[in-house]
């Protein structure tokens, strides 16, 4: 998907080694994870906030610009709950065709961000994305690997249903209260449609799937007194109806992108906030899932990965469709890589506070920081990212040295 540097130079690897001497932590780790169970509730303040990762796509082991992010935006933000994605990490990178060679790369892939969860004992739901199954360990095995974490709440609801991890998560009144408030869909977008008749592109959610979340939907509208749970839904890849909520232009018209012969510009009548910064990439068959969401009236809005640098949210049909941000440096992005917070208030279901914190917000000011972002910024020139990378080697050695003065 949307190659963009796919090498590595050799001088930029060796950055990447001689940073690993150098990487640190900026805040204490908890080493006992604590016994909570999945019984998502309200704060005392009346708050639930959510923590959205999309696209680490790290391989074998992670990058430590990546894992210092996550390691400092946890205490930073200090969400109750962490919803990844999809694109968790490149099953590609963890392909040798051997599966239980590939079983070991796999796991300890994953344990590169959930061992970080694990030891904040923050609660974890996840979601696939087009580029974790793409190794010999299929996503049944890869969820059974998640679930072995104390932190993890992710499950799948059976085989009958299309995919792997597709679930919902409820939100209660308070610790001890079965008062369901609120709920987290959690969908499984698929790979690829290469299946025999299919109309290539990306996968879509199919129709089993569409039948559980209605019928899930009415079991929960039943136990709410016949109304609607306000809902956030998640999925690694966006509907194909984002097309229906853009505004069509001339080819030609800046900061339009191209799809289908079409070119396309954010509406300003319907966008509450957020970049186009790239081409949406939905799958080509509409199996009529947004359809089904406006019809059930509980999903506030639809939240997606998967386009890197667009962090986009229009409203469409009464559904918000909200783009978050790739945080990965394994892969292209931009300047606005972060993670999406999203702070929910029982006072008002019908909306939520939302806002994204990039690496830039999070190490205001810290010219170091900024010197890493651009030294692995795969979007930035070979000489920059040289350069930056002997001025950041420069300034930790130096740290170090003064610190050794002051010993």
């Amino acid at each position: 998907m949307k190659s963009m540097k796919k090498k590595i130079t050799a001088v930029f690897s060796l950055f990447m080694a001689l940073s690993l001497v150098f990487s640190v932590n900026a805040f204490a780790i908890n080493t006992q994870t604590p016994a909570y169970k999945a019984h998502l509730s309200f704060g005392e303040d009346g708050k639930f906030k959510l923590l959205q990762f999309c696209d680490i796509q790290d391989g074998l082991v992670m990058l430590p610009i990546v894992k210092d992010f996550i390691r400092d935006i946890l205490p930073a933000t200090k969400p109750d709950l962490v919803v990844l994605t999809g694109d968790n990490f490149s099953g590609g990178s963890c392909r040798t065709g051997v599966h239980a060679i590939d079983k070991l790369l796999v796991k300890n892939a994953i344990s590169q961000y959930m061992a970080v969860f694990e030891s904040y004992g923050i609660p974890v739901a996840m979601v696939f994305g087009n580029h974790d199954a793409e190794t010999t360990v299929n996503k049944e095995e890869q969820m059974t690997i998640y679930d072995s974490y104390a932190c993890s709440i992710s499950h799948d609801e059976g085989s009958d249903i299309y995919g792997c991890g597709n679930y919902n998560v409820p939100i209660y009144a308070s610790e001890n209260s079965d008062e369901l408030l609120y709920n987290l869909w959690m969908i499984d977008s698929g790979m690829y449609d290469d299946v025999e008749g299919g109309l290539g592109g990306y996968d879509y959610v199919h129709q089993s799937q569409i039948d559980w979340y209605i019928r899930t939907s009415n079991e929960l509208k039943a136990q709410n007194n016949g109304l609607p749970v306000a809902s956030l839904m998640f999925q690694h890849i966006i509907v194909p109806d984002i097309f229906d909520a853009l505004l069509p232009v001339e080819a030609g018209t800046p900061g339009a992108v191209g799809h289908g012969g079409n070119h396309y510009v954010l509406n300003p009548a319907n966008t509450k906030g957020g970049v186009m910064h790239e081409t949406p990439c939905p799958p080509i068959t509409n199996s009529g899932q947004f359809d089904a969401v406006v019809n059930q009236g509980d999903v506030v809005a639809m939240v997606f990965g998967h386009d890197h640098t667009n962090s986009f949210i229009v409203e469409h049909r009464g559904v918000d469709l909200i783009a978050t941000p790739g945080i990965t440096f394994a892969s292209y992005g931009d300047a606005g890589r972060g993670v999406r917070l999203f702070t929910l208030d029982k006072a008002d279901l019908s909306t939520y506070e939302e806002h994204i914190v990039t690496y830039d917000e999070l190490y205001d000011g810290d010219e170091t920081a900024a010197l890493r972002f651009t030294m692995y910024g795969r979007e930035n020139s070979t000489g920059d990212q040289i350069l930056a990378g002997v001025r950041y080697l420069f300034k930790k050695s130096l740290s170090v040295f003064l610190g050794l003065l002051k010993a």
